[in-house]
């Protein structure tokens, strides 16, 4: 595991970061990664949202599905 000092961390709010895919651990990496504070970050995942998602990202509700959204419009609100 990875530990970083302040000067990465005084770095990080100066990216721009690319997540690609809202399942399982790549949207617990959007959530930790958001609350560091990073200049901007980028969702991309153009999967329609499914009923089986909601169980994989705690951000999908029931709207998303009916509403045939993808992952990252659901997780980016």
């Amino acid at each position: 595991m990875a530990v970083y000092g302040e000067e990465t961390m005084g770095k990080l709010i100066t990216y721009t970061v690319l997540l690609q895919g809202l399942r399982g651990s790549g949207i617990e990496t959007a959530k930790n990664l958001i609350l560091a504070g990073p200049a901007q970050v980028i969702l991309y995942d153009n999967e329609i949202c499914q009923e089986s998602d909601r169980g994989s990202n705690f951000y999908i509700k029931t709207e998303d599905v009916a509403q045939k959204r993808t992952r990252a419009q659901a997780s980016f609100e």
